[in-house]
């Protein structure tokens, strides 16, 4: 009897042993999750708040448009970018238009979120027989569907619809330059038409869900113009954005939430 007494207190002890061991070792795991999870949204804000700047070669990008043609020239940049790293697109009227796309098939364009765009500075030359000016256009796809568009798939250009070059700067920023809304698949204007303009802040504060979408291109445009009918020429020598990275952080802050989830599959079990 004694003998059976004390295998069943061994036995009991060592089920409580093993009980314990269990629980700490979920309370180390989950701590530890829990730590990389906190450290995963300091990582994150810190990200946020720290800026990036990146030059981009023009010569990298894509000319597109209609009515006009386009040359790689010798540019201040050629020394990093190669020979020719310019740009000119010449328009033989300002109704024609033409544009330098920069996008992920861009070498060195960066991953950010549209409200990751700070700011914009193109080193350009432009000449024209009216009262034209380069322009920027903004291009992503807003998958909520909370403009008004075709569809959700459609791609939006956000157009800057104001006169925004000083001798050879290109400049835009986050809080003031001028932006329309455009739907580029079904070709209409959106939010009240071409002339209903808010910075990329006040969009942004409009439709924060856009806040999320990826800049999927910086263009810089010229023509399509409606009064002005004369020639001319956009060299576009450099073009730097200045922004906020895509947190890095985000595939660690899965990694902890999944560990958390994986403990608690096991616990269930």
């Amino acid at each position: 009897m004694d003998t059976i007494k004390s295998a069943k207190i061994h036995q009991q002890e060592a089920g409580a042993k093993r009980a314990l061991y269990r629980s700490l070792r979920y309370s180390v795991t989950v701590a530890t999750a829990f730590a990389a999870l906190v450290w995963t949204i300091g990582l994150g804000n810190q990200a946020q708040a720290g800026e990036a700047i990146v030059t981009l070669c023009p010569s990298g990008g894509t000319v597109g448009g209609f009515g006009g043609n386009s040359s790689d020239t010798t540019g201040p940049l050629d020394g990093t970018c190669g020979p020719n790293s310019a740009v000119t697109i010449s328009l033989p009227a300002s109704i024609d238009y033409g544009k330098l796309q920069f996008d992920s098939s861009t070498p060195g364009y960066p991953a950010a979120a549209l409200s990751g765009l700070l700011g914009l500075s193109a080193n350009v030359s432009f000449t024209t027989g009216g009262s034209d000016q380069p322009y920027y256009l903004l291009a992503f796809t807003d998958t909520s569907d909370s403009l008004g568009q075709g569809a959700s798939g459609d791609q939006i250009l956000m157009i800057e619809f104001q006169a925004a070059l000083s001798g050879n700067t290109l400049a835009a920023s986050q809080s003031t330059t001028q932006f329309n809304l455009y739907d580029n698949t079904t070709g209409q204007y959106l939010q009240g038409g071409q002339h209903v303009t808010n910075s990329l802040a006040g969009w942004l504060t409009a439709f924060p869900s856009l806040g999320n979408e990826t800049l999927q291109g910086v263009w810089i445009g010229e023509g399509l113009t409606g009064g002005d009918t004369g020639p001319e020429s956009l060299t576009v020598n450099s073009v730097t954005l200045d922004y906020v990275p895509e947190p890095a952080s985000l595939s660690l802050f899965a990694v902890a939430l999944a560990g958390v989830g994986l403990i608690r599959r096991k616990r269930l079990h």
